[in-house]
């Protein structure tokens, strides 16, 4: 008797060895089923052969999964690979909860031989009493594990049998054809074994690389996800800001890439993750965002750096409820011709009172009366498009984001953001062969660079130009990066002229007049609690001090700048932590570290296997 599996989206799954089936995007209304590569948990790759795709996504004896689903994902991927069908040849529920609790999936060729006025169609899968199975059982706390595995077929394998089973159960014709859509779309068959097999090879050079393959009902590649063990370990130390860049998806790219980017302290923007996808849905992008969250252990940023686009504001709020979510300045600039320019006989001009009114106004008051202003001046206040930036002003507006640190990501021009940040490796027809290579080539030259910075850092101390002691003493903790961008404030100090505006019994008031840029500011400083805010907020966007604050603290007596206005992010410590954090890194990169160890031993244990001589001397080794 043959039962079917109930599948249910929205559960996932955990497989306590290098890859992970997850089955968790609620948008879907169909079942899918990923592979996840690389990351925590024993290596069963280096178990197994590293040769082969097919024996990397062999079940194990003991393998754990959240959720039946997971477990039957799983199977079902290793029978597509090897080819063959699988149905679920037998279950048994619980008696006291009435769950299931006991799982047979098997061979689609498991029992005797029907009469033939019983078949599903003259192309079903022949009976051959096959044995190939895999028996899943369910631990009392919850969790799914495999009982029992058998491997061998009675019968030549057919890779039919696999598509013959699922169009059975679908009650479809074998003859119909699948219409290529998505990520197919941009990747051939050629183009997926050749990402298959570079993912293979980066996982066996370097156990921490972790990926997921996200397969649709037909078992096609939908979605892509990668991170290599570089960008994971950078997060640890640089995980306030992040950045999903799906420019190159709005380009109509050959090859659909979205890189997660962030930012190191010398200013350098590092690669957190890479996806291909296949579409811009909210499922989409609520599934990328997931399994990137995975990918780093769990951990949420404090900002969230997107398009401004509805799927990726629904996918960010569902993923990350609690970081902050803005628009890169960039991609909303970047619009207003598509929108505007057919509409309006002096676009030019408009444009430039919109990068003033949004750029120029240090109060949320003032910017309200500049926009307004423009918004009539040129009669767009009935623009839907212009309405929905007003609405979302505060995810993109500088003066309702003064107190959310940005690390810099944040530009209007193209050409100094990170929209910019792989334009020199990938352009629109870049092929997936070339595109992995340039990833390849950007991954040793971010390498290069930072490792420069590094010694430069270390070994090149930076020339001072003024004999103010806030620069002496950034000069030793900063990485050059940024002691050159506040040394910039530094060196504006003199541009500025300070008179005391109000006092009360806490805080004092200061007007700093910044003769450089026109602009007066307010600076207000509380000298029993060293706290001090500028109208400009530079600290608060970008983390260092303005030349405002800079200014008061000197006019105050103050020779230090305070230690809470120093990010250990921007200095040259800023990958070091404390004994009690770095104990917890240590427990989280053990498993990678035993990952190698595990290699190691498997190859030692071949060499040794070779001749009694060499089993001694590991031995005493």
């Amino acid at each position: 008797m043959e039962i079917d599996l109930e599948l249910a989206s929205g559960q996932e799954g955990r497989l306590n060895a290098p890859m992970d089936i997850r089955n968790d995007d609620n948008e879907r209304n169909e079942v899918g089923n990923e592979i996840v590569g690389g990351g925590d948990g024993v290596d069963f790759n280096a178990v197994n052969d590293n040769k082969s795709g097919i024996n990397s996504y062999m079940p194990q004896n003991g393998m754990e999964f959240e959720t039946k689903e997971s477990a039957y994902s799983f199977y079902r991927e290793y029978a597509r690979l090897v080819g063959f069908g699988i149905t679920i040849k037998a279950s048994r529920r619980s008696k006291k909860s009435g769950k299931f609790i006991d799982i047979k999936i098997a061979c689609s060729r498991f029992g005797s031989k029907r009469p033939s006025s019983t078949a599903i169609s003259p192309r079903a899968c022949p009976k051959t009493d096959c044995k190939a199975s895999m028996h899943i059982k369910k631990y009392p706390e919850g969790k799914w594990f495999v009982f029992s595995f058998v491997e061998e077929h009675n019968h030549e394998i057919c890779p039919d049998d696999f598509y013959n089973a699922v169009r059975g159960k679908k009650n479809q014709s074998t003859n119909v054809v699948c219409q290529k859509k998505g990520l197919q779309l941009a990747l051939d068959e050629r183009d997926v074994r050749f990402l298959l097999d570079c993912f293979m090879q980066m996982q066996a050079e370097a156990p921490g690389f972790y990926h997921v393959i996200d397969f649709d009902k037909d078992a096609r590649m939908r979605n892509v996800f990668w991170v290599d063990s570089k960008g994971r370990r950078d997060y640890v130390h640089f995980s306030d800001v992040v950045f999903f860049d799906t420019h190159y998806i709005r380009s109509k790219c050959n090859v659909p890439f979205v890189p997660v980017i962030g930012v190191n302290h010398h200013f350098q923007f590092i690669l957190l993750g890479c996806a291909l996808i296949g579409d811009e849905t909210l499922s989409t992008f609520i599934w990328l965002m997931r399994t990137w969250l995975r990918a780093v252990s769990g951990r949420s940023p404090k900002v969230i750096i997107t398009d401004n686009d509805k799927s990726l504001v629904e996918a960010t709020s569902e993923v990350f409820p609690d970081a902050f979510h803005c628009f890169c300045p960039w991609h909303v600039f970047r619009d207003v011709g598509p929108n505007l320019s057919q509409k309006l006989t002096e676009f030019e001009v408009f444009v430039t009172k919109l990068k003033k009114c949004v750029y120029g106004s240090w109060t949320k008051e003032e910017f309200e009366k500049r926009w307004q202003k423009m918004v009539n001046k040129f009669d767009v206040t009935d623009n839907k498009w212009i309405q929905s930036l007003y609405e979302d002003r505060r995810k993109w507006i500088p003066t309702f984001m003064r107190n959310v640190f940005l690390g810099g990501f944040c530009t209007v021009e193209r050409s100094q953001s990170v929209a910019s940040y792989f334009d020199k490796y990938l352009q629109k027809g870049t092929t997936i062969e070339v595109f992995i290579d340039h990833y390849k080539l950007f991954l040793h030259e971010s390498c290069e660079a930072e490792a420069k910075a590094q010694i430069k850092d270390q070994h090149a101390p930076p020339a001072l130009i003024s004999h103010s002691p806030f620069e002496k003493q950034m000069s030793k903790l900063y990485t050059h990066a940024i002691y050159k961008k506040f040394q910039a404030e530094v060196s504006g100090i003199v541009a500025c002229t300070v008179g005391k505006e109000g006092e009360d019994e806490r805080t004092i008031a200061y007007r700093v007049v910044d003769l450089e840029r026109k602009q007066c500011f307010t600076v207000s400083w509380n000298k029993r609690k060293y706290d001090i805010c500028c109208l400009c907020h530079l600290f608060e966007y970008s983390g260092f001090l303005c030349r405002h604050a800079l200014s008061v603290l000197q006019l105050s007596g103050i020779s230090t700048i305070p230690s809470n206005y120093i990010l250990k992010r921007w200095t040259q410590k800023a990958k070091m932590r404390d004994t009690a954090h770095q104990a917890s890194i240590n427990t989280n990169f053990r498993i990678e570290r035993l990952n190698d160890l595990c290699k190691l031993a498997i190859e030692l244990g071949e060499e040794g296997s070779l001749s009694g001589k060499l089993i001694e001397l590991h031995v005493m080794l």
